[in-house]
C-alpha cells in the first residue's frame, strides 16, 4: 500500500502504535502515541469528518494503480486532525487486516498500486475499505476499532475488483535434451551437464538462465523417501553475452532411477527437457530397488529402498520377496509418477538364492516389473546381489533352493510423462 501523506511530527510527539504487520489500503497513517495524544480539545469533532471515499475506478488489475478521495475532494490531503478507525473488507466480510487501532487524522487522495499481488487476495475478489468513529475517548487513552458489518448503514467506504492480469505470449519452445547423469550412491560429483538442442539458443543480447530440481522435499509425505537427497541443482542467470550452465553437485543418499526437469531460456525462446538420474548402489549396481545391507551382514530386517520414475500416477505397486512369495510393500504411485519408498527383508528366508520383485504400471500404461536376486548365508548373511540370476550364479552361489521361483526380468522404459519444473518469475 502507498499513499500521499503530510508529515505531522512537527505538531505530534510520535506514530500510534498500530498491530505488528497489518498494512491498510487506505493511507499512510501518521499519529501520536494515545497517552501522549492532542489535548482533548483534538477530540473526535462533529459531524464525522468522512462523509463519503470513491476510487477513481471499480476494477483493479493486478499492478495497476487507483487513486480515491474523500468528500469528493481529490486535492483534499487531510481529512481531520483525530482519530478515524479504517475497516477493510473482503467480499463483503471483515478481513482480518481490518485496524485494531484508531489511526490518526488519514491522508488522501490514497494511492494503491501492485497491493494486490499478494495472497491476501485472488482474481474476483472484492476489495472494500471503509471509515468510522473509534469507541471511547481520547482523554482516557481508551480508543479502539470494532469492525462492523459492511452493510451498516452510514458507512463511508469505497470498493475495488480484482480482474485478470493480461498474460503475455508464450515464448516460442525449441526441443532440447540431456544425456543422462550416471551417479555412485555415497560418492560427491560435481558435473557441468551439455544441453542439446534442436536449434540455438541467442545469449547475445539478454543473456539467459538454467533453471532445474525435483519438487520439495516437503511433498513426500507418508513414508516416502525423497530419492534426491544430497544432491544440489543450481540456477544459473547470466548477463548479455554469457551461456548459462547446467551445474547439478553433491552425494547422492539413494540409489535407483529419477528424473528432472529442466528450463532454458535466452528470454526470447525458451526448451523445456528431462533429465534421467541414475545412481547407482555402493556395489556398483544400478537398479530402482537396492538392500541397504554390506555383504557379511544379516539380511533379516534389512531396508530395501525402492526408486523409480516414469510410473503411472495413482497405479497400483507391490512389492514381494520370493522363494515363498510375501509381499513386503504396496500402494499406489503418487508424485508425479515417482515410486521412493523403503521395505524391509523379511525374518526367517532360508539359505539360498532370492528375489524382490517390484511391479506397477508404466506411465504410457504398460505394465512396469523389475527383479534383484539376493544369496542368503546358512547364518543369514548376505553373500551376494545382482539384477541377474546368471550373473548370481557365475560368482558360484546357490542359486536352486528348493522353493525359489525366478522372476522375468523386464526392464521396461517409459515416457516421462509427468516431470515437475521448478519455475521462478525472472527480470529480463
Amino acid at each position: 500500500m502507498h499513499a500521499r501523506s503530510s508529515d505531522h511530527s512537527a505538531t505530534r510527539s510520535g506514530a500510534i502504535a498500530r498491530r505488528a504487520g497489518i498494512v491498510t489500503l487506505a493511507a499512510a497513517l501518521v499519529a501520536v502515541p494515545l497517552a501522549a495524544a492532542a489535548p482533548a480539545s483534538a477530540a473526535p469533532v462533529e459531524p464525522f469528518p468522512i462523509t463519503s471515499v470513491a476510487f477513481d475506478n471499480t476494477a483493479l488489475m493486478y499492478g495497476d494503480e487507483s487513486q480515491a478521495s474523500f468528500n469528493g475532494d481529490p486535492s483534499m490531503t487531510r481529512v481531520s486532525d483525530t482519530y478515524i478507525c479504517v475497516y477493510e473488507y473482503r467480499n463483503g466480510e471483515p478481513s482480518e487486516y481490518s485496524q485494531a487501532t484508531p489511526s490518526y487524522g488519514v491522508d488522501a487522495p490514497l494511492q494503491r498500486y501492485e497491493y494486490l499481488t499478494s495472497m491476501r487476495y485472488t482474481q474476483g475478489d472484492v476489495y472494500t475499505v471503509a471509515y468510522g468513529e473509534p469507541l471511547g475517548t481520547i482523554e482516557a487513552d481508551d480508543l479502539s476499532c470494532v469492525v462492523p458489518p459492511m452493510d451498516t448503514p452510514g458507512l463511508p467506504q469505497a470498493s475495488l475488483t480484482l480482474t485478470a492480469t493480461p498474460e503475455a505470449p508464450p515464448l516460442p519452445e525449441i526441443a532440447v535434451s540431456a544425456a543422462p547423469l550416471n551417479l555412485t550412491q555415497g560418492v560427491a560429483f560435481d558435473v557441468t551437464l551439455p544441453i542439446t538442442a534442436a536449434s540455438a539458443f541467442d545469449f547475445t543480447d539478454e543473456g539467459g538462465y538454467i533453471d532445474a530440481g525435483p519438487p520439495s522435499s516437503a511433498g513426500y509425505e507418508n513414508g516416502e523417501l525423497y530419492p534426491y537427497a544430497g544432491i544440489e541443482f543450481g540456477y544459473s542467470n547470466t548477463e548479455p553475452g554469457v551461456a548459462p550452465t547446467f551445474h547439478i553437485v553433491g552425494t547422492p543418499e539413494y540409489a535407483g532411477t529419477t528424473t528432472v526437469g529442466f528450463e532454458i531460456s535466452d528470454r526470447k525462446s525458451v526448451g523445456y527437457g528431462t533429465l534421467t538420474i541414475n545412481v547407482a548402489n555402493k556395489a556398483g549396481i544400478v537398479s530402482p530397488i537396492s538392500i541397504e545391507a554390506a555383504v557379511d551382514q544379516p539380511v533379516a530386517g534389512a531396508n530395501v529402498t525402492i526408486i523409480q520414475a516414469g510410473l503411472q500416477e495413482g497405479a497400483a505397486w507391490s512389492a514381494t520377496v520370493r522363494s515363498t512369495p510375501i509381499i513386503v510393500g504396496s500402494g499406489t504411485i503418487a508424485l508425479g509418477g515417482q515410486l521412493a519408498t523403503t521395505v524391509t527383508i523379511p525374518a526367517g528366508l532360508e539359505a539360498g538364492t532370492h528375489s524382490i520383485t517390484v511391479e506397477s504400471t508404466n506411465a504410457d500404461g504398460t505394465a512396469f516389473s523389475t527383479v534383484l536376486y539376493f544369496t542368503v548365508s546358512a547364518t543369514g548373511t548376505l553373500l551376494a546381489v545382482s539384477t541377474s540370476a546368471a550373473e548370481l550364479a557365475a560368482t558360484g552361489q546357490d542359486i536352486a533352493p528348493s522353493l525359489f521361483v525366478a522372476g522375468g526380468l523386464l526392464l521396461a522404459g517409459a515416457a516421462f510423462a509427468s516431470i515437475t519444473v521448478i519455475r521462478r518469475r525472472r527480470n529480463a
